[in-house]
């Protein structure tokens, strides 16, 4: 009887620090979505195009934030150029806020996948589809681990919205390095 009635009276404040929890959970993080252009380079591959990225973050103090997401880097196809390079990173950011937005760096950690073409010449490879290589190349399919450094600004265009101008530079084992310009947009959900 008594384990009825103390289940009965914790179960409505269990429910409500619950939904409490969940409210204060999103309160001060945000979403992400950018698209832009990728000047990229991989040992003797050079390469350009579109680049785009997804990601969470969360405002942990005044002036800092951490912030999570996957980024695509680069994706063009071609003869003897053709380079794939994309990740999911980890970074922090700090900000001096304004009226107008918010002038941020962010420094961070990125694991990428980058897939190409390279001369043979250049060393020895394992060719696993010889059909779809041309004469003379071999596939790579490569790990790295890439520091990220950037500057950007998020732009107020509504209560909850932003639209983030940002320069990125990735660079990595290999000699990966790849220039990112993203314009994006960012909402917050609190």
């Amino acid at each position: 009887m008594k384990k009825g009635i103390v289940t009965a009276l914790l179960l409505p404040v269990l429910s409500l620090a619950g939904l409490s929890f969940n409210a204060q959970a999103t309160e001060r993080m945000y979403g992400l979505a950018t698209v832009g252009y990728t000047d990229a380079e991989f040992g003797d591959t050079e390469n350009k195009g579109v680049a785009y990225s997804l990601a969470l973050g969360h405002q942990f103090s005044s002036k800092w934030y951490v912030e999570a997401g996957y980024q695509n880097l680069l994706d063009e196809e071609g003869d003897t150029d053709a380079l794939k390079a994309q990740g999911l990173y980890l970074a922090v950011l700090g900000k001096a806020g304004g009226r107008t937005g918010e002038l941020y760096y962010k420094l961070g950690v990125m694991n990428v996948d980058v897939q190409g073409l390279q001369s043979i010449e250049t060393g020895s490879c394992q060719v696993s589809d010889i059909d779809s290589i041309p004469e003379g190349f071999c596939a790579y399919d490569d790990g790295i681990i890439a520091g990220m450094a950037g500057l950007g600004f998020d732009y107020h265009v509504g209560l909850n919205s932003m639209l983030r101008m940002e320069a990125l530079y990735v660079r990595g084992q290999d000699d990966f390095a790849a220039t990112v310009l993203n314009l994006g947009f960012r909402y917050n959900f609190n």
